[in-house]
């Protein structure tokens, strides 16, 4: 029998209220399955094809959303918790990535200045990588799922990133 949700209760103030706020989230969130997840992928392949390149734009986003919910085979419900999921796992990821490298080059040099701000960055670096806080609020189930995806969908979540942000 898996762990109940209730039991890793961080009992500090922000932790406890962290914990409950996630936990209540929880409650709500929907488990996803592979059969969701290769939708997820689906549209927002779709929905790329349609907003990158020279006609894409704001007037192309809703365009491109219609392709991406018939490409995915989802109903909008279920792309939209999908993508709540992968926008915050992939997010996650993308940062630590980014991080990673930051500290790499920090750690090439090697003024105190540098060692410093290095320091800082393992800290929040362990901070950022920590998936628990994650797999309370959608499930460790749901992470699992995403793992062997990582790559292609950090990929596509910054692909989505640039997109949205141009248009």
């Amino acid at each position: 029998m898996s762990p109940s949700m209730f039991d890793d209760l961080d009992a500090t103030p922000s932790g406890a209220m962290e914990a409950i706020d996630s936990r209540t989230l929880r409650l709500s969130a929907h488990p996803l399955t592979e059969e969701e997840l290769q939708g997820l992928i689906r549209y927002q392949e779709a929905f790329l094809a349609r907003v990158e390149g020279p006609s894409g734009g704001p007037e192309a986003v809703a365009d491109a959303h219609q392709a991406g919910l018939e490409a995915s085979g989802l109903d909008v419900k279920r792309v939209e918790l999908g993508t709540v999921l992968l926008r915050a796992y992939c997010g996650q990821r993308w940062t630590a990535r980014r991080l990673r490298t930051r500290l790499v080059e920090l750690e090439a040099q090697a003024d105190a200045a540098s060692a410093e701000k290095a320091a800082k960055a393992r800290t929040e670096l362990r901070r950022i990588e920590d998936l628990e806080p994650l797999a309370r609020r959608h499930g460790q189930e749901s992470l699992e799922l995403l793992a062997p995806h990582e790559e292609h969908l950090v990929a596509l979540h910054a692909r989505m990133q640039r997109a949205l942000t141009r248009a």
